[in-house]
């Protein structure tokens, strides 16, 4: 899909009340002011760094490629395990999700996560790899999802936050026309409401989630 014009970023925090059962779900995030706080508490409380005042800054680290794979049965080879010769979608979850706690020990408080993934060989002009959770016709993939389900819980349990994109340049060209993408929004939006908020109802407490929205707008439209 070639779309032109301006593309328009913006990182949106669920911090609206809905209904999350305060016993399945750990962590809240909302904004006070000009602070994000989890779980009532501003972040980084009385911290500076080189005489900087970081309480309040929701600090993280871009890791994108918690849930990839590759569709593409010509390139998956070369993101093969060197112990097995294979490329493992699972296991790269499985030992994103365990390295965590690590993460956190070292004061990590948030980082981002995309449906599309990111490039693995740097920003490469060319992506013949098929990464999407996205089919072309904006529906879901269940393994995609199922493995993102599971980096949202561990990282509620350990007290994170999520930052959730859902297109990548060069894999968002995979949809197949503007009403995919619409689609596509639509079913990642509702996917995040049905299967990780709505599903834990009993308490009203905000959901530990952002999501970065995209938006496509021609020159005119778009604001700076």
């Amino acid at each position: 899909m070639n779309v032109g014009g301006k593309l328009a970023v913006l990182v949106l925090c669920l911090a609206m009340t809905v209904p999350v059962s305060a016993a399945e779900r750990h962590t809240s995030i909302s904004i006070s002011g000009d602070e994000f706080r989890i779980n009532g508490k501003p972040t980084y409380a009385g911290r500076r760094w080189n005489g900087h005042n970081i309480q309040g800054l929701l600090l993280n680290s871009r890791m994108v490629q918690g849930i990839f794979d590759d569709l593409n049965a010509n390139t998956v080879l070369r993101w093969a395990y060197p112990d097995t010769g294979k490329w493992d979608a699972e296991r790269n979850t499985r030992e994103f999700i365990a390295a965590m706690p690590e993460w956190r020990s070292h004061g990590l408080l948030a980082f981002t996560i995309n449906l599309q993934g990111g490039s693995p060989e740097g920003y490469s002009k060319d992506q013949p790899w098929n990464n999407s959770a996205i089919a072309e016709d904006g529906s879901l993939r269940t393994d995609y999802m199922k493995r993102l389900e599971r980096i949202i819980d561990r990282a509620d349990e350990l007290g994170m936050v999520v930052i959730l994109g859902y297109f990548y340049f060069g894999q968002d060209e995979r949809l197949r026309d503007e009403a995919a993408v619409i689609r596509a929004t639509d079913n990642a939006t509702e996917w995040i409401f049905a299967a990780v908020i709505a599903t834990y109802w009993s308490k009203s407490i905000t959901s530990a989630m952002c999501v970065t929205s995209m938006q496509f707008c021609s020159p005119s439209a778009c604001t700076n």
